[in-house]
């Protein structure tokens, strides 16, 4: 069977399958989307009276109707409504990346057994310009690209008192992404999943996470660098993708990234117990284990927030360890990644809110061409960088933002006088974005990065940089 007609197979079921779900979207009660504003705000209220909430943490979705959600609809189909994403403290301006951002909440909130559906899509206009100081190269590149997400949310739970069972599934549909978003890290990602997790434990007090799943996240950027954009790739040789200064040459972000994002490998996966023991704090202590069909991995990631709404503070340690498989001398590889990362945000709603984040990572790699230690690939990692987002008084819809991160990395290989090769990457933004109906966003963000190279063994030091703009239309639902 050709790959093509594998691709209409599965496309064709992934329709049907979706059609399937529509359909009873359609003919539950709860299915249908409220007049109501599903994100609409209100003071926090009481833990629903489905829910005889035992814990120490008072369930608070302050973005909540006041009813409770059991009364929302009779249906056993829901479309997720405002209290499924609590907010016992602010989590940012009305519609901002905190606000969107959970922060390591229990979410979605489903005080009955039910099935939750929500999701999200969007659609990106890109374009960049590319000055590169590589001699070998074009000296300017320009390219469009547009690309888009649709994510379908579906979350089964099941509820007994305090108790809970729920799983998620988040399925995806992708077009044309600078990034493959393949299952597994497969190329053709038409049709991927991200969240594949089961979890069970104590509403707004503790629960044990086990799946596909993105952990917490302790280094906000802010409106721009979002993932998969051209601002957030930075400035590199375009025509080198695979030489010394492609895209994986530029610095990235360090952000205690090695095991944040949902495992992209084929056979790697997620265990996090999640703990609530005060309304403020947050903490997740996460285990990582699998096999990419080359490696074995295996890892920890302690983190916790604490949140006060108008200042929160984040952080987070990680070490995650590879092996090769095969035993075999000529298979032999090592990694050893270990870092970290703190932030802190301040958030005077509804007009300013603002942010600094920090990081720093040591990467060890030995593998059996270099005979020992791979003194290239190995190295340190540094960033750091803020945001700061406004909304203009008399305009509430109106958001406009800015922010910037620098990052470094310099390599093992010292010369003969312990000069390292090394790159730096300064990454800038500004956007507007306006909210209309409280659910549709209009972004334009403009970016600008540069990148500097140091390869002592290649060719003198020179610079790249990138003027990038996009446009992006989003939807939640």
């Amino acid at each position: 069977m050709n790959d093509a007609r594998v691709r209409s197979q599965v496309c064709l079921k992934t329709a049907t399958a979706c059609f399937v779900a529509l359909a009873l979207l359609a003919s539950a009660g709860a299915a249908h989307a409220t007049d109501d504003d599903p994100f609409a705000e209100s003071s926090p209220a009481a833990a629903p009276e489905a829910v005889p909430s035992k814990s120490r943490v008072p369930a608070a979705p302050g973005s909540a109707p006041p009813e409770a959600a059991a009364n929302l609809s009779p249906g056993i189909i829901e479309q997720l409504p405002a209290s499924a994403y609590p907010e016992p403290f602010t989590r940012g301006l009305y519609g901002g990346p905190l606000w969107l951002d959970m922060q390591g909440l229990q979410w979605p909130y489903l005080p009955r057994t039910s099935i939750g559906i929500s999701g999200y899509a969007w659609i990106d206009a890109n374009y960049r310009l590319i000055r590169s100081g590589n001699t070998n190269v074009p000296p300017t590149t320009h390219e469009l690209l547009d690309q888009g997400r649709f994510l379908l949310r579906v979350t089964p739970t099941y509820v007994d008192g305090t108790w809970f069972v729920q799983v998620q599934a988040e399925m995806v549909a992708n077009t044309n992404q600078y990034n493959y978003q393949g299952t597994n890290g497969a190329p053709d990602g038409v049709v991927a999943a991200d969240d594949v997790w089961l979890r069970t434990g104590t509403l707004q007090s503790w629960d044990v996470t086990v799946g596909r799943f993105q952990a917490f996240d302790v280094y906000p950027l802010g409106m721009g660098l979002d993932l998969n954009t051209y601002e957030r790739l930075g400035a590199y040789d375009p025509v080198s993708s695979s030489g010394p200064n492609g895209p994986t040459a530029v610095a990235p972000l360090y952000a205690a990234d090695f095991m944040l994002y949902r495992p992209n490998f084929p056979h790697v996966g997620n265990a996090a117990l999640h703990l609530y023991p005060i309304r403020p704090l947050r903490i997740e202590v996460l285990g990582q284990f699998g096999n990419d069909g080359r490696l074995d991995y295996i890892g920890g990631r302690p983190a916790a927030i604490f949140d006060l709404g108008f200042l929160k503070l984040r952080g987070a340690l990680e070490y995650q360890y590879a092996w090769n498989i095969d035993a075999q001398p000529m298979y032999y590889e090592r990694h050893k990644n270990r870092g970290g990362a703190a932030s802190a945000q301040v958030v005077f709603a509804p007009f300013i809110e603002a942010g600094v984040n920090f990081g720093y990572a040591s990467i060890d790699v030995s593998d059996s061409t270099s005979h020992g230690p791979n003194l290239g690939s190995s190295g340190n990692r540094l960033s750091f960088g803020g945001f700061i987002d406004l909304v203009p008084p008399g305009i509430p819809n109106l958001m406009l933002g800015g922010g910037a991160d620098y990052a470094t990395f310099h390599d093992l290989n010292a010369d003969k006088d312990g000069n390292y090769e090394r790159s730096t990457n300064l990454q800038a933004y500004g956007a507007a974005q306006y909210l209309f109906y409280k659910q549709l966003y209009l972004k334009l963000v403009a970016g600008y990065a540069k990148s500097h190279f140091e390869n002592k063994a290649s060719m003198p030091p020179y610079n790249d940089d990138m003027f990038s703009v996009r446009v992006r239309m989003q939807y939640l639902f």
